[in-house]
Formats: structure tokens, C-alpha cells, sequence
């Protein structure tokens, strides 16, 4: 799905700090004019099957089906000062109704995309959260990131050194005969075992950081703009 974006200059502006990165925030206040919806079928179609009956072959090509649908909704917001966005974001909107848009970004991006929608005319607000740049949802990954390497390149030393260790007694003696040998094979089957297991520690991590980023991102930002009023009537 497309996001609109929308330039920092633009509308009134607040700075609030998103998962320790500092971030701005712009939007407008107007109302809503020439909404457009429309959805669009995605569809595919089975593989046909063929069947032969003597000197007769039956073919069986079956019928699209539909696999999901999107749904697509385009509108204009005109302020009183007379500036005008327009909006690629699905929401419930109708002619005439007044809306409060908000968009931001990270500090030093110039482009910001849509994060907020508040339909004053209803009463109800909702969060664009698939709109939340990488920056934001990857705070602190990076990080995560170096010391899990660092912690792999460790476990690849040991292993190495295990392998160096375990030929060299191989050399001079049987292999399986001597103790250090097997010490040695047990060593390396416990790192790579370990190897593995941090991998999957480490991936499930990442995925319970990225999914508490990206929940506190939504709970700042409702709590932010929703106890700030003054914000969305100076739009």
C-alpha cells in the first residue's frame, strides 16, 4: 500500500522523541473533499487437469478465484488558509466532515510520512502505525546486532581452535583413542550446538525488540498528540 508523503515545512510543528530518536512532527486541520474509494480483486486460477477417454481428451480448466481484496481510498483536505493535501490512507472519511492530519519523520529527513488521522467530525482518531520509519522500529537492534557478532566470532575462534587442537592429537596418536581427542570432538559438537541455539535466541530477540519499538512508537505518539489539543487546533 502507498503512504502519501509530506514535506517538514508544511503545517505547524511539534518535536517529540520516538524510541530515543529525536522527531518532528507537522500536519493540517481542514476539511475533507472528493472522496474517492474503490477496491481491487486479487485473483488467481487453479491448475487445470486433462483426462483422455478413449480417442476423446477432456479438459478441465477451472474458473478464477478470488485470493483476497483491496480496498483503496483517495480524498482532499483543504485548510481555511487554503492549503490542500491530498490523502492515500483508508479511513473512515465522507464529504465535509473536518480532519486533523499529522505527519513527521526523524530529525534530518526533510519528507515525512503519514502517522495520524483524527476525524473531528466523529469523534475518533486511529494511528498509521505501517507508516513508522526503520530508524525508529530498528532502535537499538543495531547494537543487539554488534554484540551478537562479536559473540559468534568468539564461538567461531573456539571452534576453530577446537578443530587445530583436535588434528594435531589426531596426528601423533589413533583417532578416538586419545583422551584429548575426544575432549577436543566434544568441545566442537558444544560450541556448534551453541552456535545454534544463540542464533535462534539472537532472531527471537531481534523480533521481540523490533515489536516492542514499534508498540511504545504507537503509545508515545497516541499519548502525545491525543494530551496535546493546543497542537491539532493550531493546524
Amino acid at each position: 500500500m502507498f503512504f502519501p508523503c509530506f514535506s517538514e515545512g508544511f503545517g505547524h510543528g511539534m518535536d517529540i522523541e520516538l524510541c530515543g530518536k529525536p522527531f518532528w512532527l507537522h500536519g493540517i486541520r481542514g476539511t475533507v473533499h472528493s472522496v474517492r474509494q474503490w477496491s481491487e480483486d486479487i485473483t488467481y486460477r487453479p491448475p487445470s487437469s486433462s483426462m483422455k477417454v478413449g480417442d476423446t481428451l477432456f479438459v478441465d480448466i477451472p474458473a478464477e478465484k478470488t485470493f483476497s481484496t483491496r480496498h483503496y481510498q483517495k480524498f482532499w483536505v483543504v485548510a481555511s488558509d487554503g492549503r490542500q493535501f491530498q490523502v492515500d490512507v483508508p479511513c473512515q472519511v465522507r464529504e465535509g466532515q473536518q480532519v486533523c492530519l499529522v505527519w513527521g519523520n526523524v530529525k534530518g529527513e526533510k519528507v515525512g510520512r503519514m502517522l495520524y488521522i483524527r476525524n473531528l467530525s466523529l469523534g475518533h482518531s486511529s494511528i498509521v502505525h505501517n507508516t513508522l520509519p526503520w530508524s525508529v522500529l530498528f532502535a537499538s537492534v543495531g547494537r543487539m546486532t554488534a554484540r551478537a557478532l562479536m559473540s559468534l566470532l568468539v564461538l567461531t575462534l573456539i571452534l576453530k581452535g577446537a578443530d587445530i587442537f583436535r588434528n594435531l592429537v589426531g596426528h601423533y596418536t589413533r583417532q578416538g583413542t586419545n583422551p584429548l581427542w575426544l575432549v577436543a570432538t566434544w568441545v566442537m559438537v558444544a560450541v556448534i550446538l551453541f552456535g545454534a541455539l544463540f542464533v535462534v535466541i539472537g532472531f527471537l530477540r531481534v523480533l521481540w525488540r523490533l515489536f516492542q519499538n514499534k508498540r511504545q512508537a504507537i503509545q508515545t505518539l497516541s499519548t502525545t498528540i491525543n494530551g496535546n489539543p493546543q497542537f491539532l487546533e493550531n493546524l
